[in-house]
């Protein structure tokens, strides 16, 4: 019988990049230590796009949680989301440790054409030592459940 609540068994386990205007250019959430979970999960929130603009969203990963690289393979990227399909929408990426080949790994968010309002969640699922949310990065200020 599962007895670990769900804000028990996820982490908020790096800096997400936190709801604002993205100009063209880069975004990164921080790196989640891999040695700590076995998953982990991207939540990408796009708000509002700017005229014509278009969003991508990569995995990287680091042996150092400074220098990053892209990850190789199959579903490392979500398919760009343009703002002809209109505002307010989600994408998420999600790894399993045993798909990388070093400790780290980030959410790179890219922005072209025009500003856009975003933020990017970044989750570690199924921790090595429990609580998962024992793992949970310095900001976190409060975590409520419902008697």
């Amino acid at each position: 019988m599962l007895t670990e609540q769900l804000s028990q068994a996820l982490a908020i386990a790096a800096a997400p990049i936190h709801p604002q205007s993205v100009g063209a250019g880069n975004a990164d959430t921080g790196g989640i230590d891999m040695s700590k979970f076995r998953r982990a999960i991207f939540i990408l929130d796009v708000g509002a796009f700017g005229a014509s603009a278009t969003v991508d969203m990569k995995l990287q990963e680091s042996t150092d949680n400074s220098s990053f690289t892209d990850l190789a393979g199959t579903g490392v990227a979500i398919t760009q989301l343009v703002a002809a399909g209109g505002n307010n929408r989600f994408a998420t990426l999600e790894v399993r440790a045993d798909q990388l080949t070093k400790r780290y790994v980030r959410a790179r968010i890219t922005v072209a054409t025009a500003a856009t309002t975003l933020q990017c969640l970044a989750l570690g699922g199924e921790a090595v030592s429990k609580p998962g949310s024992a793992h949970d990065i310095a900001a976190v200020a409060q975590r409520q459940v419902v008697a």
